[in-house]
């Protein structure tokens, strides 16, 4: 049944990344158009070398995630830094590629570590860190919006959407939250509920057990590893300071003018909001451009501003991703297979 599901979701896959790729180029080029090639061009010039610190930055918060994905493991568990870093780059440049980004991403990383670590202590440990993540990105959201609000003078669409991200993520939170005080394990209870009427039940009850299992630990992680809550948050804020000091950094080289914290942390949430919402279009291609720029030019930045830096993000991207493929053949593993497997993963 796997080797159906792969091949079913192999081809939607192949399907969803040309159609989302076809799209974010024609969004691409209108971006380009509008905002003027050549101002854009200028814009990315001027970072010359500095795109080695917007690279080094990338690895930053590579590594404080791995870490606080490591530390959602419990000591009897743990996998040397160095592996679990290689995982964690490999993922995310699976995930970079295809149209699925976290659906991928994560069980690519499962994939990676598996042999060395046991199934349920993978899954656990990546759920609860994106847990935590999560939680860091709802703030980052909720806070971002409220300061572009306030701040500029915005236009009609621009200021709906963002009126739209602080009703949606405060709701999302809170329903986060409620399902961890309660200790509601919800993907359990939808699953057995399924079995009874019959809806796959020989699968689902082949893996019933294992769900269970791995929702024990992400419900139980809080109540059990308290003195770890507060190094995690830590953890994915450095992850946000450093996504932030690389928009500040880039964008004082790109227009040659000293650019405000408080505008790089409005133009660090726009990008996160990007990133959740438009996960299945391969590196946001056009989406990014296209969004960044109508923000840039919203804050007296000017929309080729706003295409340079996503260009410059893009290339940071574009880099790690490669890595993260290089990790993955240093494995003796191929791109398609590591997806592929992942693929599987999520199915089950």
């Amino acid at each position: 049944m796997a080797d159906g599901v792969s091949s079913r979701t192999s081809r939607r896959l192949r399907t969803a990344t040309l159609i989302g790729s076809v799209l974010g180029a024609i969004l691409f080029g209108w971006s380009m158009q509008n905002a003027g090639a050549t101002g854009v061009v200028e814009g990315f010039t001027r970072v010359g070398a500095g795109i080695v610190v917007v690279i080094l930055l990338g690895g930053v918060r590579a590594l404080v995630r791995t870490a606080a994905w490591r530390l959602c493991l419990d000591p009897e568990d743990r996998l040397t830094f160095v592996s679990m870093f290689a995982a964690y780059v490999a993922g995310d440049a699976i995930g970079n590629v295809t149209p699925f980004g976290l659906l991928a991403s994560e069980p690519s990383k499962i994939v990676m570590v598996r042999g060395r670590l046991a199934l349920p202590a993978a899954v656990a440990s990546l759920a609860v860190e994106n847990l935590f993540y999560s939680a860091t990105v709802l703030v980052m959201l909720v806070t971002g919006t409220a300061a572009l609000l306030l701040r500029f003078a915005l236009p009609q669409p621009i200021r709906i959407a963002s009126l739209t991200v602080l009703i949606v993520a405060p709701l999302a939170a809170i329903a986060a939250a409620w399902l961890i005080a309660t200790r509601q394990r919800v993907v359990t209870a939808a699953i057995e509920w399924l079995g009874r009427q019959r809806v796959a039940a020989h699968y689902l009850s082949q893996r019933l057990p294992h769900i269970r299992q791995t929702g024990d630990r992400v419900v139980g992680f809080v109540a059990s590893h308290r003195d770890k809550v507060i190094p995690l948050i830590l953890l994915e804020a450095t992850y946000h300071v450093a996504a932030v000091a690389e928009i500040w950094y880039a964008m004082n080289l790109i227009t040659g003018v000293h650019t405000p914290l408080l505008t790089a942390f409005v133009l660090e949430a726009v990008n996160r909001t990007i990133t959740v919402a438009f996960q299945f279009v391969p590196m946001w291609l056009g989406v990014d451009e296209a969004g960044t720029a109508a923000v840039t030019s919203a804050v007296n930045l000017g929309s080729a501003a706003g295409i340079s830096l996503a260009l410059i993000r893009k290339t940071r991207i574009v880099i790690w991703t490669a890595i993260g493929f290089m990790l993955v053949l240093r494995r003796g593993l191929l791109v398609g297979t590591v997806a592929r497997r992942a693929v599987v993963a999520a199915s089950e």
